[in-house]
């Protein structure tokens, strides 16, 4: 498949940055990390790191919070795709949450109220989840971070969640192979390989990428951190 990466990247940068309260709140975030280092950080679009969640205990352990996941998008309500809140901006779980959501629509409704990764600094309940308890190294870093839960079907557009230099980090992963990214090269988007499921992986969103649930359904660890971690995820890079 074809993607127009350079249009997508320019409407994405648009809407992050339409009102002056915008650019304002945007151009002030600090610790952002440049190219140089970025490069080093990401030098594959998935690059695997030292942690990983136990899938079977992390499945068993998450069906206590069914009830707390909420539709991915109103825009999307024939998508089957859910989210939980990890990081939010208050710590509690709660229904109409803009955590569990896609900022880019939300910012696109509300340019003269945006919410950007670093507003979402809160470790909800969730976080102390036994199996997700090799995150925890990482507390008082964390951003806007999420539980997905997607159905066959489901899927993101391509996309992007970040321009180099960068205000934060992104990682990721997926408990099933069921649940495939693609990234863009030469406009042309090509499949990733070999992910291992449970394994977090340092992702880099600044290039044009989309995702879909192809089988059977599952969990992705849809994870943001500040760029205070950037040497320790240096080193945890395998």
């Amino acid at each position: 498949m074809r993607v127009n990466s350079e249009e997508i990247i320019r409407l994405s940068k648009e809407v992050f940055l339409t009102s002056d309260i915008q650019k304002q709140k945007y151009n002030s975030l600090v610790g952002w990390i440049h190219e140089e280092d970025y490069t080093r950080l990401h030098p594959f679009f998935l690059t695997p790191i030292d942690i990983k969640i136990d899938v079977e205990q992390f499945n068993k352990e998450i069906v206590a919070y069914n009830d707390f996941f909420e539709q991915w998008g109103n825009e999307h309500l024939h998508l089957p795709r859910y989210g939980l809140a990890l990081v939010n901006q208050t710590g509690e779980l709660h229904h109409n949450d803009p955590v569990n959501g896609s900022l880019y629509e939300y910012n696109l409704k509300n340019p003269d109220n945006p919410l950007l990764e670093t507003d979402f600094t809160q470790e909800t309940e969730v976080m102390d989840l036994p199996s997700l308890q090799p995150l925890k190294q990482f507390s008082n870093h964390w951003l806007r971070s999420n539980i997905l839960y997607w159905k066959p079907g489901a899927h993101f557009k391509p996309h992007i969640d970040t321009a180099v230099p960068s205000p934060w980090i992104r990682l990721w992963g997926t408990t099933t192979d069921g649940i495939k990214l693609r990234y863009a090269v030469n406009d042309e988007l090509v499949d990733t390989t070999e992910v291992e499921p449970g394994r977090l992986y340092l992702i880099d969103t600044s290039i044009v990428h989309d995702a879909i649930c192809e089988d059977a359904s599952g969990y992705q660890f849809f994870l943001s951190c500040s760029t205070g971690l950037y040497g320790r995820l240096r080193r945890l890079i395998i």
